[in-house]
């Protein structure tokens, strides 16, 4: 009987997580559209923005990206495509082996991230729980 008590609570426990993602994701993508942008296009800016400057800059492999952002390798390289066509990141062939592509973010991805990020945090700020946030800066602090 204990088995299912947990077993129930674990399972009230992940459908709430699934709820929070879900309203969350709602609302960051009506904060993005004014930017013309959604999560997932801003997830890849928000990558290739942070990138190390060491590691040749704001330039992930395709294959680094699809392993830091939540997308199949397909869709990754369809919104990659597309982010491109807005001039919003560059692809190119990488120096290291000429069969991967790499992806970096352009002066326009960046200045369009840096007006999108405000609203972004916001709603992060206003939609997670509070002891999430203390959970996730005890574990990076």
């Amino acid at each position: 009987m204990t088995g299912d008590v947990k077993d129930r609570a674990l399972m009230a426990e992940w459908r709430e997580i699934l709820a929070i993602h879900a309203r969350t994701a709602c609302e960051i993508d009506r904060e993005l559209h004014q930017f013309g942008l959604g999560a997932s296009d801003f997830e890849v800016l928000d990558v290739l923005a942070g990138g190390d400057p060491q590691d040749g800059g704001c330039s992930f492999r395709v294959q680094e990206l699809a392993d830091r952002v939540h997308l199949s390798q397909s869709a990754l390289s369809r919104l990659v495509a597309r982010l491109e066509k807005e001039g919003l990141v560059d692809r190119g062939i990488c120096d290291e082996d000429r069969r991967g592509v790499r992806v970096a973010i352009t002066a326009a991805g960046r200045e369009r991230y840096e007006r999108a990020r405000p609203g972004h945090l916001a709603v992060l700020e206003r939609m997670l729980p509070k002891d999430a946030k203390a959970l996730t800066e005890s574990e990076l602090g």
